[in-house]
């Protein structure tokens, strides 16, 4: 009566698991829908072989219709595992080395089982039990087993401990759903006691009884929900394959999941990336952690491998009914967008020709200087200059001969004014530079200097030799000068002064 009862029990999971394995293999597509299937597979294997084992008659069918179930037995604790990993995002530990480890036990126990009559690691005894009338298999239990045994308490431990972190941190639907997978994770520690104990003293295999209800469980949470392909789809194919990084925190910042790119740019940040408290991730940047638990947008600089990167961090957060529970943090290089916009703006700032600022640069530039010097009471002085007789070199030399002079000219503007001095190109041959924190005595020292330097320079043109001078215009913003056109127009009168008192000298505007 007990056999005619389990055998209907099996043939009724086989043909469920059946189901469930054409049906994960026909409409899944992705990795985590094949796991499942194959799952069922190796159950249906499993339990297909213990139907006919507990139905046959001799010792041999049920030796052979026992080392049929191995097919299966050794590797739906991988595959239990392999399912809760990729579901709960930890797929990148299957990867390499990894799956390798998970999948060397189940081997191993395949190989031993399948050759136990040699060596009779697994099972050291086989013989037959009789209870109420019925035959059962004898098996006394060799070391490996208790190996495989060990692995499969592993491995349901580390299921119920990945389901257990998501229901904790879910809520809604998904904690539903995530109840349901904790429980189908635990029925089986039942199995394993009552195959321990061998309760009743016969020889039934209660994991057998138990598995079915588990994985209905689990593919009725998964179906459910609809989560079975729309979640884990999404997942490979907009999370794993982005070349963006990808960070899921909680509501209380900690990392839950993380695509392979954000390993990356994490890297750029000189941090390692791991399920830990984002703060403690970036201690080294806080900056942008108060950035991100502020939700503002930003671009970070780094300078990776001496080269300059840039990153663009983007917050935005996970809604559940009005309630935040957590954020999706995206990592993003932009350094050729970064780059060409800089190159861009320096091709509108710069005069192409000298590498100076251009007029427009420089007016924007030295009007706020300006307007900050006016606020903090400093002095600031500006020098107007003109290279004489320009015209005549233009004519003399030809405009390359002019190009050539007017590079040499801008080159030793850079070489003798500091980095903190406004330098332009105002248009043809004249120049304009803004000296910060400098009175009109100073300003005409510095530009007598400069003065002096350029009558001394000689500008190499082919096998020419060109020698210019240049007169240069002072004027310090007083009390009078209301404002930064003001102080121009005087830098540019002692300039006017300069050009008709002789050239090739400096005047103060007074």
């Amino acid at each position: 009566m007990i056999i005619k009862f389990v055998s209907i029990y099996l043939y009724i999971g086989v043909l469920l698991l059946s189901f469930m394995f054409i049906n994960s293999f026909v409409r899944g597509k992705s990795s985590y829908a094949k796991a499942f299937g194959a799952l069922s597979l190796t159950l249906q294997i499993y339990l297909l072989g213990y139907l006919v084992e507990i139905n046959a008659s001799s010792l041999q069918d049920m030796y052979f219709w026992n080392q049929v179930q191995y097919f299966g037995i050794p590797f739906f604790p991988a595959l239990w595992l392999m399912v809760s990993m990729l579901y709960t995002g930890k797929g990148k530990f299957l990867q390499g080395f990894g799956g390798l480890v998970v999948f060397a036990i189940p081997i191993f126990t395949f190989l031993l089982r399948l050759s136990n009559d040699w060596h009779h690691l697994y099972y050291s005894q086989i013989g037959i039990h009789q209870f109420m009338g019925v035959n059962y298999m004898l098996l006394i239990k060799g070391p490996w087993y208790y190996v495989q045994t060990a692995y499969v308490l592993i491995t349901l431990v580390l299921c119920t401990w990945f389901y257990f972190q998501r229901f904790r941190n879910s809520t809604g639907d998904e904690r539903i759903q995530f109840r349901l997978l904790l429980l189908a994770s635990v029925l089986p520690y039942l199995a394993l006691l009552l195959v321990t104990v061998n309760l009743f003293g016969i020889g039934i295999d209660y994991t057998a009884l138990i598995l079915p209800p588990c994985v209905l469980l689990i593919n009725l949470s998964l179906t459910r929900y609809n989560f079975l392909e729309i979640k884990d789809l999404a997942r490979e194919r907009v999370f794993e394959d982005s070349s963006a990084g990808l960070i899921l925190v909680n509501r209380f910042y900690r990392v839950v999941d993380f695509n392979e790119a954000s390993i990356k740019f994490f890297s750029w940040f000189n941090a390692s990336l791991k399920e830990e408290q984002l703060e403690i991730l970036l201690v080294k940047h806080p900056d942008l952690w108060e950035r991100i638990k502020n939700s503002e947008d930003q671009v970070c600089h780094f300078i990776v491998a001496k080269e300059d990167r840039y990153v663009n961090v983007n917050i935005r957060s996970i809604q559940n009914k009005k309630e935040t529970v957590g954020h999706l943090i995206t990592f993003e290089d932009v350094t050729e967008r970064e780059s060409l916009k800089q190159r861009l703006t320096e091709i509108a700032n710069t005069d192409e020709l000298t590498g100076l600022n251009n007029r427009r640069r420089f007016r924007e530039c030295a009007e706020k200087a300006d307007q900050q010097a006016r606020s903090v009471q400093e002095t600031l002085s500006v020098l107007m200059m003109d290279i004489d007789f320009f015209k005549k070199i233009n004519d003399s030399y030809g405009h390359h001969g002019g190009d050539a002079v007017l590079r040499n000219f801008s080159a030793m503007l850079k070489e003798a004014f500091r980095g903190t001095d406004i330098v332009g190109r105002i248009g043809g041959e004249e120049f304009a530079v803004v000296l910060l924190n400098t009175d009109a005595e100073k300003a005409y020292a510095k530009a007598e200097d400069f003065r002096k330097a350029v009558a001394q320079k000689t500008t190499i043109f082919g096998e020419k030799c060109i020698t210019v001078t240049v007169s240069i215009g002072v004027a310090e913003r007083d009390q009078t000068t209301t404002d930064f056109d003001a102080l121009i127009n005087h830098a540019d009168h002692a300039l006017y002064q300069a050009k008709h008192s002789g050239r090739n000298r400096t005047v103060i505007a007074h």
